[in-house]
């Protein structure tokens, strides 16, 4: 059991703190009075995080299908926190959390994705968005019914697609009632964030938990390529029954 809580807030941790070394080192950020607050207190609390998650995984069972209540509160909670900041004079606001690095400084992200901030674009569609992002969707929810019928439902994968979901249902309605995404978390000076991208961070170490977990990048990486090709098979024919293609209509 020790050896779990050790084994998650280390994992939680560590991927933080190799992202922030990248963005230290490209930022040529020297400051020690700076730094120790940059990597150690984002890593604490996801630390906490995965602390938390593993004793929850010990006392929620794990149910089939979406919970779609704790999506409803989790956008709600998003979308409330804009909202709220839309009815201010939002680009006014600069508020120290933690001096020099945390600060509450709202801007909105035109572009409708963090995505398109990383590859320099200035322009942005957010029909693009949503169509994109909605196939990026169906995507992932595929591989993780594909998933959990094969393997298992565990705590960590289920935590993964509904935080996931999350965050892919706020980025939707930003672009198509927000006009894009409102960031109002800023690391200075490297970027700002909102609660979806917590959702969308939190979701990838849920998933790089669960391979952990179950072993599954030792068994991807000795998989003998027939048995990869197989696998793709069964994944490509699955969701041809799910989407009904290839099969002709009964009367």
């Amino acid at each position: 059991m020790a050896k779990k809580y050790i084994r998650n807030i280390a994992v939680f941790m560590i991927i933080w703190l190799v992202v922030m070394v990248i963005y230290a080192i490209s930022g040529k950020v020297t400051d020690l009075a700076y730094l120790w607050k940059f990597f150690l207190l984002p890593a604490l609390f996801l630390g906490s995080v995965a602390a938390l998650a593993t004793t929850l995984q010990h006392f929620f069972k794990v149910r089939p299908g979406i919970n779609w209540i704790f999506l409803f509160i989790a956008v709600a909670i998003d979308q409330g926190i804009k909202a709220y900041l839309f009815s201010l004079n939002w680009e006014a606001i600069s508020i120290p959390l933690i001096k020099p690095v945390f600060y509450i400084e709202p801007t909105q992200n035109t572009l409708g994705s963090y995505l398109w901030v990383l590859l320099g674009l200035k322009q942005g569609s957010h029909l693009l968005n949503i169509i994109l992002f909605s196939l990026i969707g169906v995507i992932f929810i595929e591989i993780w019914r594909f998933y959990v019928r094969r393997k298992r439902n565990s705590f960590w994968i289920n935590g993964f697609i509904h935080l996931f979901l999350a965050g892919l249902a706020a980025n939707l309605i930003d672009n198509a009632f927000w006009g894009g995404s409102l960031d109002y978390i800023t690391i200075k000076p490297f970027y700002t964030f909102d609660l979806k991208d917590l959702y969308i961070t939190l979701c990838e170490l849920f998933l790089v938990t669960e391979l952990i977990d179950n072993r599954l990048l030792k068994r991807f990486l000795k998989m003998p390529k027939e048995e990869s090709r197989q696998l793709n098979k069964d994944f490509i024919n699955f969701v041809k029954r799910d989407f009904r293609i290839g099969k002709k209509s009964e009367d």
